[in-house]
């Protein structure tokens, strides 16, 4: 799932060990079940397969396990289909070292903003991600009640309760009423859901 750069990269996160490396889906698969890493790596394009559709089996057989997905493919097609599918986070290829080092921290810590600030940025920097927070902006004030779209914007930037709390000057309790709204108007689970959801209606931009 990581080429010999990749590795190399990983081998110097503080803590990390890199359980096993590979380059086609039916030998991930296979080690993703043996090794139970806590995280993948995985490439857009195997082989004999799709990392997406293997991205989707392992998620559904080993939920635990985060995958972050890397591609030449900075398009939100693939990032809708690949945050669909399970992923947790994704990267272009050609992103720098130190931006995929800290994404990997995101995900591991459990951080949200890691998926949406990839799908954002799409690994190519700081100015469409700002471009792109705009666009989901507008969309998200056409769909949506003012504090309901307020809220969502927040969610999707990656902040907490009492930090979107601070931010709009609510109360916590508040600010859990309208994501709850959200949630319950989108049919969504979680908050990590409720982003997917906008990027696949289109109201975040991918």
């Amino acid at each position: 799932m990581m080429c010999d750069a990749l590795r190399l990269m990983m081998e110097t996160f503080p803590g990390a060990e890199v359980a096993g490396v590979c380059g086609d889906c039916a030998t991930a698969w296979r080690l993703t079940g043996e090794l139970q890493p806590d995280l993948v790596l995985m490439d857009v394009d195997l082989p004999d397969g799709s990392g997406i559709a293997l991205t989707r089996r392992i998620r559904a057989g080993f939920p635990s396990i985060k995958i972050l997905v890397l591609t030449g493919h900075v398009a939100s097609r693939v990032a809708a289909e690949a945050i669909d599918a399970g992923a947790q986070g994704y990267l272009a290829k050609t992103s720098a070292a130190d931006e995929l080092l800290t994404v990997v921290r995101l995900i591991l810590e459990g951080d949200i903003r890691a998926g949406a600030e990839l799908l954002t940025a799409g690994g190519e920097g700081v100015q469409p991600a700002v471009a792109a927070m705009d666009a989901t902006s507008e969309r998200i004030r056409e769909a949506l009640p003012l504090r309901e779209g307020q809220v969502l914007e927040l969610v999707i930037k990656g902040l907490r309760n009492k930090e979107i709390a601070a931010e709009l000057n609510l109360n916590v309790k508040t600010v859990e009423t309208y994501r709850s709204r959200l949630m319950k108007r989108y049919d969504c689970d979680s908050p990590a859901e409720l982003v997917r959801h906008a990027i696949r209606i289109g109201l975040a931009v991918a």
